[in-house]
C-alpha cells in the first residue's frame, strides 16, 4: 500500500527542486537568445524593438506553470512513468534541436524522435560491444508508450494556450514575394516553457512506494519515485492574412485533437507497441504538417498588412506608446486623424501636427466597425505614438527575406494587380513611426 501522506510530503519537496534543474535554465537561456535575436532583425527593418527578452520570458514561465500544475496532476492520475533515459534523452534532445531552429525546443520533437529511434535500435544486437551496442542498449530502454502518453497531454496544453488571445512571441516582419512585392508580416514564435513531475520508474527517489496491483497503468514496474521535469512546448508560423491569434486558432484546435490522439496511441501501446510509435510519428510530424497546411491556406488569402486605398494599415504597436494606450491593435486601418481623411502613409504625419496636444482618431477593426479613440500628447511620449505601419506595396527591399514560391497569398488575379498599382516602397524607407 502507499503511504499517501509520505507521497505528498515528497511530492511539494519536488517543486522548489524544479529550480535546481539545469534543463530549466537551458531553456530559459534559449528563449533569451531567440529574443535577441528577433530584437536584432526588427531594430534593423523598423528602426525600433519591439520585443522585450525579460517580457517574453516572464510569458513563457507564468502560463507554463499554471498549465504544466495541470498536466502533472494527469501524469500522476494515470500514473505515466518514464525512465531517467527518457527524461536526460527529452532535455538533451530538445536544447540541441533548440539550437538548430526555435520551433525545434518543442518537447514534441524530441519526444517523436526518440520513439522512433528507440524502435528502429530494437533492430540493433546489444550483446556485442561498442558504442553502437551501447547505444542501442540504451534506446532499448526507453519506454515508448509512457512517452507518446506524455506528449499528447502535451499537446492538449500547448493547443490550449495557442487558442488564447497573446501578444507572447509576436514580431512585425517584413518579406518579398515572388512576384518582388514588399508586405507585412508577423513571426509568430509562442513558446512556453512547462514544469512538470513525474514517476521514474525506480525506487532511487527521496521516497519510493510499491504500486497498487492495476495502477499505473503506464508504469510498467512496481516501484516508483517522482522527479521533476521541465519541457518546452510551443509553435512557430508566419501570419500574413491574418493577425496572431486568428494565425494561431485554427493549429490550436487540431493540436488538442491531434493530442487526444496521441495519448490515446500510448496508452494502446501498452498492449501493442506500434500504436505508441505510430503516436511517436505524430508527435514528431504534428508541427511540420500544421505549418505546410498554413502555408497552403495562405495562398487562398490577400495579405493583410499592405496598405489599400483608404486609410492606413496598423502593422504594429509598441507596448507602453500612446497609441497601445489608446488600444489601436495590428490589423487596425486608420482612417481619420484630427478630422483629416488619410489616404496613405505620407498623409499621417502632417495629420499628427494639426495638434501637437492632444491627438483623435477614427479607426476601422478587423471587425469592420469603427472605433473612435484620443489621447492628449505629453512632452516625452513616443515618437510618432508608437505606430509600426505596413509597408505600401513595391519592388523587393535589400535584404528582406523572400517568401517560397507560390508563399505570396493572393484570393484572385485582381488582388494582385490592387498590390502592383499601390505607391512605391522607397528603399531603405523606415515605416515605423
Amino acid at each position: 500500500m502507499i503511504d499517501w501522506s509520505a507521497f505528498f510530503i515528497d511530492l511539494l519537496i519536488q517543486i522548489p527542486r524544479t529550480l535546481l534543474s539545469p534543463a530549466l535554465y537551458a531553456f530559459i537561456l534559449l528563449l533569451f537568445w531567440y529574443a535577441s535575436r528577433q530584437i536584432r532583425q526588427e531594430r534593423h527593418l523598423f528602426s525600433v524593438r519591439v520585443t522585450s527578452a525579460p517580457r517574453e520570458i516572464v510569458q513563457a514561465l507564468v502560463p507554463g506553470i499554471l498549465v504544466g500544475a495541470a498536466v502533472s496532476i494527469l501524469l500522476l492520475g494515470f500514473g505515466i512513468a518514464l525512465s531517467y533515459f527518457d527524461v536526460l534523452s527529452l532535455w538533451i534532445g530538445s536544447v540541441l534541436l533548440g539550437l538548430v531552429a526555435p520551433r525545434f525546443a518543442a518537447a514534441g520533437y524530441a519526444g517523436g524522435l526518440l520513439i522512433v529511434l528507440s524502435v528502429l535500435f530494437r533492430q540493433v544486437d546489444v550483446s556485442g560491444t561498442g558504442l553502437l551496442a551501447s547505444l542501442a542498449g540504451w534506446m532499448q530502454q526507453v519506454h515508448a508508450p509512457a512517452v507518446a502518453a506524455l506528449l499528447g497531454l502535451l499537446y492538449i496544453a500547448e493547443g490550449i494556450l495557442l487558442r488564447r488571445p497573446s501578444l507572447h512571441g509576436c514580431s512585425p516582419m517584413l518579406l518579398t514575394s515572388q512576384r518582388g512585392l514588399v508586405v507585412g508580416a508577423y513571426r509568430v514564435r509562442r513558446l512556453w516553457i512547462v514544469p512538470l513531475i513525474t514517476f521514474i520508474a525506480d525506487g532511487t527517489g527521496s521516497y519510493s512506494f510499491v504500486l497498487p496491483s492495476g495502477w499505473p497503468w503506464w508504469a510498467g514496474v512496481a516501484v516508483l519515485s517522482l522527479l521533476p521535469l521541465p519541457l518546452m512546448i510551443g509553435h512557430e508560423d508566419t501570419a500574413i492574412v491574418a493577425t496572431p491569434d486568428e494565425q494561431m486558432r485554427q493549429p490550436g484546435t487540431w493540436m488538442i485533437g491531434l493530442g487526444l490522439l496521441i495519448f490515446v496511441l500510448g496508452y494502446l501501446g501498452t498492449y501493442w507497441l506500434p500504436s505508441a510509435v505510430l503516436g511517436g510519428v505524430l508527435a514528431l510530424a504534428g508541427h511540420e504538417a500544421l505549418r505546410m497546411y498554413s502555408r497552403w491556406q495562405q495562398k487562398l488569402h490577400a495579405p493583410l498588412y499592405v496598405q489599400r486605398n483608404k486609410g492606413v494599415c496598423v502593422l504594429g504597436v509598441l507596448p507602453g506608446s500612446p497609441a497601445d494606450e489608446m488600444e489601436i491593435v495590428t490589423g487596425d486601418v486608420i482612417m481619420r486623424v484630427n478630422g483629416q481623411s488619410i489616404t496613405g502613409i505620407e498623409d499621417l504625419y502632417p495629420a499628427l501636427q494639426q495638434q501637437s496636444a492632444f491627438c483623435k482618431m477614427e479607426v476601422l477593426n478587423r471587425d469592420g466597425h469603427i472605433k473612435y479613440v484620443q489621447r492628449s500628447v505629453y512632452q516625452g511620449d513616443h515618437h510618432q505614438l508608437g505606430l509600426i505601419l505596413a509597408p505600401e506595396a513595391a519592388g523587393e527591399k535589400a535584404g528582406l527575406p523572400r517568401m517560397r514560391r507560390g508563399g505570396l497569398p493572393g484570393r484572385n488575379r485582381q488582388a494582385s494587380d490592387e498590390l502592383e498599382s499601390s505607391v512605391p516602397l522607397d528603399q531603405g524607407k523606415d515605416v515605423s513611426l
